[in-house]
């Protein structure tokens, strides 16, 4: 029996692993080589939803906090957490939100410009809002509160969803 030396063994057996990981390696590449798909698949029963907003003021002061809701008693900035929320500057007195990649259901929208970018609705003594307010559908709140769900409701079923614009409400001035 031929015996070989213990440093070629060790040669023989690295050059072995090396040869096997190139191997398994380039196995790898080739099933990633696949030729890249250009054409996106739609995702069923997800869209867009398009949020249209006028009669804004004060251009350039606070925020504007888009908020939209899954189903809920009543629609009230405060104290209600949101589904998907985005935050823009008021440049002009009208602007369109878009939320993206929203599974279809039943959805509300309450917009308001943060004039003091606390992240809240300020309310006078008696609960009135102090600061800009639109929701879904036009509604507004009551005395004990923002608008009933059944009233701000819209149903997103489509790839693309433009509800109706939001028109500001001015609380102060």
């Amino acid at each position: 029996m031929i015996r070989q030396h213990p440093a070629r063994r060790a040669l023989a057996l690295l050059l072995f692993t090396i040869a096997m990981a190139m191997f398994v390696i380039g196995g790898v590449q080739a099933q990633n080589t696949a030729a890249p798909t250009t054409e996106a698949k739609p995702t069923p029963n997800v869209g867009s939803i398009i949020v249209p907003i006028k009669n804004l003021q004060n251009f350039g002061k606070g925020q504007l906090m888009v908020l939209l809701y899954k189903k809920m008693k009543r629609v009230e900035v405060n104290g209600n957490p949101f589904y998907r929320g985005v935050i823009k500057q008021v440049t002009g007195p009208k602007i369109t939100v878009t939320f993206k990649g929203v599974p279809y259901g039943e959805y509300a929208v309450a917009v308001m410009h943060d004039m003091d970018k606390d992240m809240e609705m300020d309310t006078n003594f008696f609960g009135i809002p102090d600061e800009d307010l639109g929701i879904s559908n036009n509604v507004k709140g009551g005395p004990l509160g923002g608008p009933k769900w059944k009233g701000a409701k819209f149903e997103h079923n489509k790839a693309e969803n433009r509800i109706t614009t939001i028109k500001m409400w001015q609380c102060y001035d």
